[in-house]
C-alpha cells in the first residue's frame, strides 16, 4: 500500500507540474526599435543652367555681315529659394569690306528670392555708356501675370546726365494658348540741361502690344511665335522749337522662336526676329525714310542640371 501511495504522489507531481508548464505562458521577449528622425540637408549652392548663344543684329542697308554681333555666355544658379542668373556677352561689328571691330559689351546679373505666386529681386546692367540699377518684380495668378523693372541709371558718357530707367509688362492675359500683354519703356532724364544735347531731352515713353503662344508642342521640338505692335512713343525736351526735330517711331514686330532638346539635359534655342519701322517726324521735322527695316537672328545652346 506505501508503494502505491509513493506512485500515485509522483504522478500527481508531475501532471501538476505538466499542467503548470501550459497555463503560465511563456514571456516572449520585446524588440524596441527606435525611430531616426531624417535630418533636412542644408540649402547648397548649385548650378542650374549653363549655355552660350551667337545673335546677328542688322538694319536695312547696315553691314552686311552684322552691325552688331553678339557672343554671350549665361548661367543660372540657385539656392534654397533663391534663384541667380548671370550674362555676359561681347558685341563686335563685321563688314567683308570694312572688317571687324569691338562694338561694345553687356554684362546682367540677377537675384530673385521666389514665393508660391511671385518674385522679388534685383539687376544690375553694366555696358560702355551705362549701369542701371534695377529692382524687379514678377507675378502669376491663375490668367494674369506681369513683371516691371524699375531703377536709376548712371551714364558714362560726357555731358550726359543720369536718369530714372523701368520697363515691363505690367499685365498680360493668357486665355488657352494665347497671352496678351501691354510693354511699356520709359526713361527720365535728371535735370536736364540745354547744354546737354542743344534741345535738353527731357524723356521718352513708349508703348507696345504684345501677343504670343506656342505653334507646335512636340516631343522634343517646341514653336511658337510673337507678335508686337509699337503703337505710340513720346518724347519731351525742355526747348519746345522746331530744331528739335524728334521722330516718333512706331513699328510691327514678329519673332518665331524653336527649341529642340538633343537629351534630357540638351537643348539648341534659337529664335528670328524682323522689324518693319515707320517714323513721323514732329516740331517740323519731315518724317524719316531711312533704317526702316530691322532683323536678329540668334542661336545657342543650353545645359539643365
Amino acid at each position: 500500500m506505501k508503494k502505491v501511495a509513493l506512485l500515485l504522489g509522483a504522478l500527481s507531481l508531475v501532471s501538476s507540474v505538466a499542467y503548470a508548464k501550459e497555463v503560465v505562458p511563456a514571456v516572449e521577449e520585446v524588440v524596441v526599435v527606435e525611430e531616426v528622425t531624417p535630418v533636412a540637408a542644408a540649402p547648397a549652392l548649385t548650378v542650374t543652367n549653363f549655355g552660350q548663344f551667337v545673335e546677328v543684329d542688322n538694319t536695312s542697308g547696315g553691314q552686311n555681315i552684322g552691325e552688331e554681333v553678339h557672343f554671350g555666355t549665361n548661367v543660372g544658379l540657385a539656392y534654397d529659394d533663391w534663384t541667380f542668373d548671370l550674362m555676359a556677352r561681347k558685341t563686335w561689328s563685321m563688314d567683308t569690306h570694312d572688317g571687324i571691330y569691338s562694338a561694345g559689351h553687356r554684362i546682367d546679373m540677377v537675384a530673385m528670392k521666389n514665393y508660391e505666386n511671385f518674385s522679388i529681386g534685383a539687376k544690375w546692367r553694366q555696358e560702355e555708356k551705362y549701369d542701371r540699377f534695377l529692382a524687379k518684380f514678377k507675378y502669376s495668378y491663375g490668367m494674369f501675370s506681369g513683371w516691371v523693372d524699375a531703377g536709376y541709371q548712371t551714364n558714362n558718357t560726357k555731358d550726359t546726365n543720369d536718369g530714372w530707367y523701368s520697363e515691363g509688362i505690367p499685365v498680360a492675359v493668357t486665355v488657352g494658348p494665347l497671352t496678351v500683354g501691354y510693354y511699356y519703356e520709359w526713361d527720365r532724364a535728371i535735370n536736364p540741361s540745354v547744354n546737354e544735347d542743344k534741345y535738353g531731352y527731357e524723356g521718352t515713353l513708349t508703348h507696345q502690344v504684345r501677343a504670343w503662344a506656342p505653334l507646335y508642342t512636340g516631343e522634343k521640338l517646341t514653336v511658337g511665335a510673337e507678335y508686337r505692335y509699337q503703337f505710340a512713343q513720346d518724347k519731351d525736351y525742355k526747348k519746345a522749337v522746331k530744331e528739335t526735330n524728334w521722330q516718333e517711331e512706331t513699328r510691327h514686330i514678329a519673332n518665331l522662336n524653336a527649341s529642340y532638346a538633343l537629351t534630357e539635359n540638351l537643348s539648341i534655342d534659337g529664335y528670328y526676329q524682323y522689324e518693319w519701322k515707320d517714323f513721323e517726324g514732329h516740331s517740323g521735322a519731315k518724317d524719316s525714310k531711312s533704317d526702316r527695316y530691322y532683323g536678329e537672328f540668334c542661336i545657342g545652346w543650353n545645359y539643365t542640371f
